[in-house]
């Protein structure tokens, strides 16, 4: 048989699939296809498929880091981020306690797909007679994703794809579901809830580490071991950050979710405005097998607002009860995130007035731990400043820093972490 016939043969059976079936549907796969099954009858649009399907793969090399031929990488990245009963099961449950009709079923995937990842777009590109042009040889993207679990555990799949047979493909398959996720879950760490289109994943420009943070040890060690206790038995509270403007509230959740996403921790970020989603998203994520933190940065209400009810009932659980892979975290300038005025404390109108304050307490006491960042004292904004120096290899002479320093805070934002960085970001920009 002749290898055009062969990998003809390879991609038909791509009809035999029954549960990678998504993958037949794949846009860069259908023009696969087209190539190799409608030659003659669209012989003269050969040419415009062949570029299209290169146009494509350039595109999925340059977003998502590919190295090496760019066909094989794709495959491997839509199997690796499939969704179908196996790998969902694989995230939630473990390989271990996967039904074995699923693994047969995997394995049957497995080796169909195994057969046309032998053959590279180079090799592709000789079979249909068309030039090899260099730009799809050995491809090198410069492009490194931050906190993606996909390009991380990519090279280890990569090499298990060519090297290994089906079984010991499908086990490390299901280990990469149950650690990393599947679907959108393993392409991204953080979310956005979008109320039109649900879930959608955010591409991290900048790595926020415990490191960069200086001070706040107390409230750090806190913050990391409810995670910790989160991530290991999924007993743990729901957290509010309370404190002034800069201190490090929000830059400490996201801090955690660089440290913890390896081991299954994802963060979605919702709005205060989309509160009455959250049954929705809770129902999504309940489903899945990682460990979900829902953040909500600045919460608060005014007095007039009765959206916080929404909240304090899912946090309570309502009927169907919290998921257990689902904690709460917040921040807010108000000990009190719904707004108190004075005229609450004597409204003579209202008959139950003690009830009234304690309903706008409630949501705060829904959170079982409070920790407060306060704004540094001088002495506190100082060593702030000074270990930013050092970590960015500011060598001023420390009375010149500090001199600075307090300029700084007297002619800007006052006292926090967030100035100390900008005025450590101020003096990088004048050394360049």
């Amino acid at each position: 048989m002749s290898n055009y016939n062969l990998l003809k043969s390879y991609y038909a059976k791509l009809e035999k699939l029954v549960l990678y079936r998504n993958l037949g549907q794949d846009k860069i796969i259908r023009n696969i296809r087209d190539l190799l099954f409608t030659r003659e009858e669209k012989a003269g649009m050969t040419n415009s498929i062949y570029f299209q399907l290169c146009h494509q793969l350039l595109g999925e090399a340059e977003e998502n880091g590919f190295q090496g031929d760019l066909l094989q990488n794709y495959i491997i990245k839509l199997i690796a981020t499939d969704e179908n009963p196996f790998s969902l099961a694989c995230e939630r449950y473990g390989y271990i306690h996967v039904n074995p009709a699923l693994y047969k079923a995997a394995l049957h995937d497995i080796k169909i797909l195994k057969d046309i990842l032998q053959y590279s777009l180079v090799d592709i590109t000789e079979i249909i007679g068309e030039e090899a042009y260099g730009f799809i040889e050995a491809y090198n993207s410069p492009e490194k994703m931050i906190h993606n679990p996909l390009f991380e555990n990519f090279p280890a799949l990569k090499e298990v794809f060519t090297g290994g047979d089906e079984g010991e493909i499908v086990r490390r398959l299901a280990d990469y579901y149950n650690t990393a996720g599947c679907g959108i879950f393993c392409q991204y760490s953080s979310f956005r809830w979008d109320s039109q289109t649900g879930i959608k994943g955010v591409l991290i420009n900048q790595s926020i580490d415990f490191t960069d943070l200086i001070g706040y040890e107390r409230q750090k060690k806190q913050l990391i071991e409810n995670t910790e206790a989160f991530l290991s038995s999924g007993k743990a509270n729901n957290v509010l950050l309370y404190g002034d403007s800069g201190t490090g509230k929000s830059s400490s959740v996201k801090a955690l979710l660089n440290k913890y996403y390896p081991a299954g921790l994802r963060l979605v970020e919702i709005s205060k405005d989309q509160i009455r989603d959250l049954p929705l998203l809770l129902e999504s994520l309940g489903k899945r097998g990682l460990h979900f933190i829902v953040f909500m940065d600045d919460l608060s209400f005014e007095d007039f607002e009765i959206d916080y009810k929404y909240l304090k009932a899912v946090m309570e659980g309502g009927i169907e009860g919290k998921p257990a892979n689902v904690l709460f975290y917040a921040t807010t300038n108000r000990k009190n995130i719904i707004k108190e005025k004075w005229e609450d404390r004597r409204d003579l109108a209202d008959v139950h007035q003690y009830d009234s304050q304690q309903e706008k307490l409630s949501l705060s006491e829904r959170f079982g731990i409070t920790i407060t960042y306060l704004s540094p004292d001088q002495e506190e904004y100082l060593e702030i400043v000074k270990g930013l120096a050092e970590k960015y290899e500011l060598y001023l002479p420390e009375d010149v820093l500090v001199e600075e320093a307090l300029k700084w805070e007297k002619w800007h934002h006052g006292r926090s972490g967030r100035a100390a960085k900008q005025f450590i970001d101020y003096l990088i920009g004048r050394r360049s």
